[in-house]
């Protein structure tokens, strides 16, 4: 637990007010526990009297600013009397908002430990089957938070007051479920307290238990899907079409009325990202844990090596690079910016040097092209070298339940081990096949599948295979009844291919919604540049008096900067476009770096339609 110098200041402020308000928020108190928020219910609630109180006063008067003309307008000298207003309404927000972050927070980690955990009761089920030390279960998954998330965290609490404050197992469990914020893991430690208690069978249970959040899985990735699906028609709505209703009005308003930029300016440069952002982040900590989603794999200590074995190591390293010289640009894309990225900023210094001197309103005019020039430059190959990389490791988890599935069958058979594998080597798996030959030459070199599975993990470093490669391993040490583990891991395997493929196919939908939203966004930006923009009379530089004509009956039009709006119109749309593939690889792949592609194609077709209207 951390205290920051805003906490101590806080509780020296509201620390007796707040000390006293413990009976008033025992739901706050918990939320706290399950989102393992370390802070004292009364630290955390004087932090949020402080905060609030700190930021309304400097909110409402940024809000009044913002809009002190329309203001002075509707309510004349009373104006001021707005700020006390909008400063109390702010802190009420800001404070409420505080208090109910940590509600959100373990509702996050509630769903984190509801996504982890078939994979981690597939993990003890095949333990199980040679040991029946529950604790050393738990240890094996607090180690592996990578592999199974928030369970880890729950697992390592558990062995703390086992090991740490020499409680019984019962007691832990229960203190567990009282921690946690997932219903499905509270039921399944009281339900596992049962069975340890009556002497119930550990294999019969898990294996029960392993089907039961198997289905379950299942039937949540229907109701997380519309979830998302939902979350991405908010998108739309709010932060693809809505600022373009936004625009509309601002424009008509500050046309007909003469209303400050400012507004517009704030919709395109802050609102179009800003939502996109936020969007983007929430959606991350939602979908985080599918299966394509890529770790490191955790990095051994290097032993000191014969010199020998280190020249070996570098002519094959040769060898790979003369085989394939772009295998390491596709196994890391992000490698490709190490070259892309000098070349884009070269060719924008180049290009626009000699603008440099020009004021600033001329000088955007001048290199705003340029400047997405650049950004492509940087990001096409950034974007082709990420999709290489995304369909290679989509085709992987396709494949491996069929895989495992024939492995499993070859050493049913008879085979043995290593035998069974040999034999995949004459099977068509598609992508899996150089990893085949290379699990093969690990069996051939140290003798073991099993450290032949963990270094496949290791290569591919994707969240299922190196579930599948730590099971194995920690089964194999165990049980050493590799043949019942791979029957529980091919069960799993496809279980999350089949979750991944369900919310792909879902999801393409509202991709298309995506791409719909933006063409029509780009439509009536290119009506209202090419059709309405020209009708109104053009603001003269230099003019003392304002330009005005008249449209139809009593309808004035102020004169306007024509350039100044196209401009912003423009930016828009290749704001629009560039935030809305990122949204849109999140919702469909679970990553904005493969909505890149989107981005792309979208800012092409919005430069390319400027281009001809202009």
């Amino acid at each position: 637990m951390t205290i920051s110098r805003i906490d101590t200041l806080a509780y020296m402020v509201f620390g007796k007010r707040t000390a006293q308000k413990g009976a008033e928020y025992i739901d706050l108190q918990q939320k706290l526990v399950h989102a393992r928020i370390g802070t004292p219910l009364d630290v955390f609630l004087a932090r949020a009297y402080l905060i609030s109180i700190l930021a309304a006063l400097p909110l409402g008067i940024a809000v009044y600013l913002l809009f002190a003309e329309r203001l002075e307008a509707v309510l004349g000298p009373a104006t001021l009397a707005i700020v006390p207003l909008l400063s109390f309404f702010f802190g009420f927000m800001l404070y409420n908002l505080m208090l109910a972050y940590p509600s959100v927070i373990a509702n996050l980690r509630g769903r984190k430990i509801d996504i982890a955990l078939p994979h981690t009761l597939a993990l003890m089920h095949a333990l199980s089957r040679g040991s029946s030390d529950v604790i050393s279960f738990f240890e094996i998954i607090s180690r592996n938070k990578k592999l199974y998330g928030e369970v880890s965290e729950e697992a390592k609490d558990i062995l703390l007051d086992v090991k740490m404050f020499k409680q019984d197992i019962q007691s832990a469990f229960k203190n567990a479920g009282m921690r946690t914020p997932s219903e499905s893991f509270r039921n399944f430690v009281d339900s596992l307290s049962t069975v340890i208690t009556s002497g119930g069978d550990l294999v019969s249970f898990f294996l029960s238990k392993s089907e039961q959040y198997r289905l379950k899985a299942l039937d949540e990735n229907k109701s997380f899907m519309e979830m998302l699906g939902l979350l991405s028609e908010i998108y739309v709505t709010g932060f693809a079409s809505g600022p373009l209703f936004i625009i509309t009005l601002l424009v008509v308003l500050g046309i007909v009325g003469g209303e400050s930029f400012l507004t517009l300016n704030i919709v395109v440069y802050l609102l179009i990202p800003g939502g996109a952002i936020m969007f983007v982040v929430l959606l991350s900590s939602l979908t985080k844990g599918h299966e394509t989603e890529l770790i490191e794999a955790p990095k051994l200590k290097q032993q000191d090596e014969d010199l020998n074995l280190q020249r070996a190591s570098i002519r094959f390293q040769v060898s790979q690079f003369k085989q394939n010289p772009l295998l390491k640009l596709i196994e890391k894309p992000e490698k490709v910016l190490y070259f892309s990225t000098p070349f884009a900023l070269l060719f924008f210094i180049l290009s626009t040097y000699k603008f440099y001197d020009l004021e600033f309103n001329q000088l955007i005019y001048k290199v705003d092209d340029n400047l997405i020039f650049a950004a492509l430059i940087m990001f096409i190959p950034y974007s082709i070298f990420v999709e290489i990389r995304s369909r290679r490791i989509w085709r992987m988890v396709r494949s491996f339940p069929e895989f495992l599935n024939r492995f499993t069958s070859l050493h049913e058979s008879g085979l043995t081990l290593a035998r069974s594998l040999s034999q995949l080597r004459l099977s068509d798996l598609g992508i899996l096949n150089s990893e085949i030959r290379k699990m093969n030459a690990d069996v051939e070199w140290n003798g073991s599948v099993v450290e032949a599975f963990k270094n496949f993990g290791e290569r591919v470093k994707t969240i299922g295979v190196l579930r599948v490669a730590k099971l194995l391993e920690s089964a194999g040490r165990m049980t050493g009844n590799i043949k019942d583990t791979l029957a529980i891991v091919a069960t799993d395997t496809l279980t999350n291919k089949t979750l991944e493929e369900e919310r792909r196919t879902a999801m393409k939908m509202h991709i298309i919604i995506i791409y719909i939203s933006f063409f029509i966004f780009l439509y009536v930006v290119q009506s209202l540049v090419s059709g309405f923009l020209p009708q109104i009379p053009e603001l003269t530089p230099g003019a003392g008096e304002e330009v005005t004509g008249i449209i139809g009956e009593g309808i004035t039009f102020s004169g306007i900067d024509k350039p100044l709006y196209v401009r912003l119109f423009f930016h828009s749309a290749i704001l629009v476009g560039f935030f809305s593939g990122l949204v849109a690889g999140q919702i469909g792949e679970g990553n904005p770096k493969q909505g890149l592609k989107h981005s792309i194609l979208m800012v092409l077709v919005a430069y390319g339609v400027f281009t001809l209207i202009s």
